[in-house]
């Protein structure tokens, strides 16, 4: 017996964090509007295949600041990514990938610990 899957008829939103997530992010903050890197590998390809299903919205710290929002969108347009929606506050999200976050589980962490973390484009040795 073949089971086919019936197509959602509501996708839940998936939030993207834009720099280190999206935008590799690799030559730090320099302003909401000044974005000076490419897509992190796979990251176009990623959205073009989530968007099937999922919501995506991107929310950022540049989304507050002026012309934040108009930067990150001219800069998706310039490397192909689909047309997303961007949001000014954080979304009420099913599922959230963002480089600076760590999973709860119940079990609270050790504060002390947690000065150690490191985002995946960092290296460990780095500053922030």
């Amino acid at each position: 017996m073949t089971t086919v899957k019936k197509a959602r008829k509501y996708k839940p939103l998936l939030s993207l964090d834009f720099d280190g997530v999206l935008h590799w992010y690799r030559n730090g903050w320099k302003g909401a509007r000044y974005i000076d890197d490419e897509p992190v590998p796979g990251a176009v390809e990623f959205v073009r295949e989530a968007s099937q299903y999922f919501r995506i919205v991107v929310y950022s710290s540049r989304s507050s600041q002026p012309g934040g929002i108009e930067a990150m969108q001219a800069w998706m347009e310039k490397y192909g990514f689909p047309e997303v929606k961007f949001a000014n506050d954080k979304p009420k999200a099913f599922l959230t990938i963002d480089d600076r976050a760590i999973q709860f589980n119940g079990t609270w962490f050790d504060p002390q610990e947690l000065l150690k973390f490191k985002p995946w484009n960092k290296p460990a040795d780095e500053e922030d």
